[in-house]
C-alpha cells in the first residue's frame, strides 16, 4: 500500500493508502485484504487510478517472487527401490467470503499434469525424528494431508516386517469417511493385519463435529499408558490451530485426568517431551 502513495495522484486512493497502511488501520486492513483473501489482480482493480501510474520498476518491486510449495512425501522409497516418489495433496478449490472463487495454485497445477509432463522439484531433509528402537510406542496424530509423513513411515515398517498395532497408534482426522479418508484402503488393510492401530475422527458425518483431539481425550488411558512406555508423540497437519488443540488435549484430558497432575505440572511434562523429542510437530 504504502509504494502505492509514491504513484498515486488521486486523492481519495491516497487517502484510502495511507488509512490502510497506518497503525490505526490495521484492522480495517485485514478486513480488507488478509481475511477475503484478496488477489493482487482484484487490488489493482480497486485502486485502478493509482495502478495505472504504476512503471515495470514499480510493479516488479511491488510483487515478491511466488515462494516454493513443499509437500510431504508420503512413501517409502524401499518397495520401489528409490524409483517412485508420491505425494498426498488435497486440491484447494473453495469461495471466499466475498464469494469469489479461489484455486489453489501448486495443488491445482499438479492436479492438471498429464502423464509424461516433466516435473522439477528437489528433495530436502523432513523435520520428523524417530528412534531406532523398534519397541518405543509412536502416537501419530494426522489430520487430513498430515497423513503424508506417517504413512511413509507406515510404509517401511511395513516394508521391513517391523510394523505392529501395539506400538504404531495413528489418529487421523477428516471431514467425511466416503469423501476424503486418505489411504483408506491401505490403512484398513494394515489394521486388518494387526500392524498399526487406527482411530478416526471423521468430523462431519454427524452433527456434532469430532476431531483428532476429541479422540485423544476418548483414548486417554491408552496413551497415557503409551507414554509411560516411552512413547514418542508426532503431530503434523494445518499449523493454524489443529497442534494447540491436539497439545491442549494431551495436557488436559491425558497427562492431568489420567496422571493426576495439575494442569500446569501437565504443560511442564509435556514441554520437557518436547524438549527430548519425544513430542515433534511438523505443520505448515
Amino acid at each position: 500500500m504504502s509504494r502505492y502513495l509514491t504513484v498515486s495522484e488521486d486523492k481519495l486512493e491516497r487517502d484510502k493508502c495511507l488509512e490502510l497502511s497506518s497503525a490505526e488501520g490495521q484492522e480495517d486492513w485485514l478486513n480488507y485484504s488478509r481475511r477475503p483473501k484478496r488477489t493482487v489482480l482484484e487490488v489493482l482493480h480497486d485502486f485502478h487510478k493509482s495502478t495505472s501510474k504504476l512503471t515495470l520498476e514499480v510493479i516488479f518491486e511491488l510483487f515478491s517472487m511466488i515462494k516454493p510449495r513443499s509437500f510431504s512425501i508420503a512413501s517409502s522409497s524401499l518397495p520401489s527401490h528409490g524409483h517412485c516418489i508420491e505425494l498426498l495433496v488435497a486440491v484447494v478449490n473453495y469461495y471466499t467470503i466475498l464469494k469469489k472463487p479461489r484455486l489453489g495454485l501448486a495443488s491445482n497445477w499438479l492436479k492438471d499434469l498429464r502423464r509424461g509432463d516433466k516435473l522439477y522439484g528437489w528433495i530436502k531433509q523432513g523435520t520428523l525424528v524417530f528412534p531406532d528402537d523398534l519397541n518405543i510406542p509412536h502416537i501419530q496424530i494426522a489430520p487430513g494431508t498430515g497423513l503424508a509423513p506417517f504413512r511413509s513411515f507406515l510404509q517401511e515398517r511395513e516394508y521391513r516386517n517391523t510394523a505392529s498395532k501395539d506400538t504404531l497408534h495413528l489418529f487421523f482426522g477428516c471431514r467425511y469417511k466416503e469423501k476424503d479418508f486418505h489411504c483408506r484402503e491401505e490403512l484398513e488393510r494394515m489394521v486388518d493385519e494387526n500392524k498399526v492401530s487406527l482411530y478416526c475422527a471423521f468430523s462431519r458425518d454427524q452433527d456434532r463435529k469430532i476431531y483428532v483431539q476429541h479422540k485423544i481425550s476418548e483414548k486417554r488411558e491408552l496413551l497415557w499408558h503409551l507414554i509411560n512406555r516411552h512413547a514418542h508423540i508426532y503431530i503434523s497437519g494445518n499449523a493454524k490451530n489443529m497442534p494447540d488443540n491436539v497439545k491442549d488435549a494431551l495436557v488436559e484430558d491425558v497427562i492431568s485426568k489420567c496422571g493426576g497432575y495439575t494442569i500446569e505440572d501437565a504443560r511442564t511434562i509435556l514441554k520437557k517431551m518436547e524438549d527430548m523429542g519425544r513430542l515433534q510437530v511438523e505443520a505448515w
